[in-house]
């Protein structure tokens, strides 16, 4: 019975080495953030949030700053290796804040058509979207934050 036991055991560096290597996804390069100004962070928050579903997941400003900084991510989990949307709102702004900066950023949806018709739906504009019998690995529909970002929501359809 011991000799079953001891030989997985002395089998076992042999099979971790040609296992490959599991990358830790903290250390994993990956692109951390993207950040908007936005002219009103209730209204940004509706968006983003209440209409496209991203969660809160970290307030990186102090109370006593004279901005306001929100992360958010789609999972909700400040731990995952997403890539974060952070919206900024400065209390008091200069001539250049709060304003587009003409940024478009694109978002991986499960549904294009489900999202562009909520958003619309929320009153905000519906700049495209694929035509109903549209097919193909790729849909998406654009639409416009608050701010008026161009927003690319992509539906990925690979088999």
């Amino acid at each position: 019975m011991k000799k079953l036991f001891i030989a997985p055991l002395l089998m076992l560096p042999l099979a971790m080495a040609a296992a490959p290597a599991q990358a830790d996804p903290q250390s994993t390069p990956a692109m951390g953030f993207v950040s908007l100004e936005v002219a009103d962070m209730a209204r940004a928050k509706s968006f983003y949030a209440d209409t496209l579903g991203m969660k809160p997941i970290l307030t990186i400003s102090k109370p006593t700053d004279p901005f306001q900084k929100i992360a958010y991510n789609f999972s909700g989990n400040p731990q995952s290796n997403e890539t974060l949307l952070i919206l900024i709102h400065y209390d008091r702004p200069k001539a250049d804040q709060n304003k587009s900066s003409g940024a478009k950023i694109g978002l991986r949806v499960a549904d294009t058509r489900a999202i562009a018709a909520k958003v619309k739906s929320a009153g905000y504009p519906l700049v495209s979207q694929p035509a109903a019998d549209a097919k193909g690995p790729v849909l998406n529909s654009v639409v416009r934050d608050p701010d008026g970002v161009i927003v690319e929501l992509v539906e990925l359809r690979m088999p």
